[in-house]
């Protein structure tokens, strides 16, 4: 299943710095309805946002950057 975000820049990744600690999960792009959120959990070497994501109550394994609006697995 692929995940999205509204946050962040049309093109290229959300950067650490440049957005809040909490952003919505969505099953796509022009999705109404949240299915989840994500935690800001850390950066990468590069300053590249990493999330980790619970989507319908459930942790969604592993960590993720967001990358043109969707969630990408690091």
């Amino acid at each position: 299943m692929r995940f999205f975000a509204t946050a962040g820049p049309l093109v290229g990744p959300i950067r650490h710095d440049d957005t809040t600690r909490t952003i919505d999960v969505f099953e796509a792009l022009d999705a109404i309805m949240p299915v989840g959120i994500a935690v800001r959990a850390g950066r990468d070497a590069e300053g590249v946002a990493v999330w980790r994501l619970t989507v319908h109550g459930d942790d969604v394994p592993g960590r993720w950057v967001i990358i043109d609006h969707e969630f990408r697995p690091v």
